[in-house]
């Protein structure tokens, strides 16, 4: 899923990177927020019991990350569906029209 979306924003990073980094905030937010409470319980626990907690926590947190991605990946569909969205930034067209001059500039065809 990771790289689903890592390869849905790469050639529409311009676009897509605010709605990626809301999602990343958003789990990286609960898990500092999650953190303090998770050592506490950890070091109540004996040597055993911490490896099974640390484990479910860690199974826990990769399930609600792997939902959250799911639930971008599908906003990255709808909200950028049919390349509606421009796909480079206005610097980058610059560049490469000024690069490039008229070469990539499209013709009007004439029937």
């Amino acid at each position: 899923m990771c790289n689903w979306v890592a390869n849905m924003v790469y050639p529409r990073y311009s676009v897509m990177i605010g709605d990626l980094r809301e999602a990343q905030k958003e789990l990286e937010d609960f898990y500092e927020a999650e953190q303090a409470g998770v050592d506490a319980k950890a070091q109540e626990l004996t040597a055993g019991e911490r490896t099974d907690f640390l484990t479910r926590t860690s199974i826990s947190y990769t399930d609600k990350m792997m939902k959250r991605w799911d639930t971008l990946a599908r906003l990255l569909i709808v909200k950028h569906n049919d390349q509606m969205s421009p796909a480079y930034s206005p610097a980058f067209i610059d560049a490469v029209k000024d690069q490039t001059g008229t070469r990539y500039v499209r013709k009007e065809i004439h029937r």
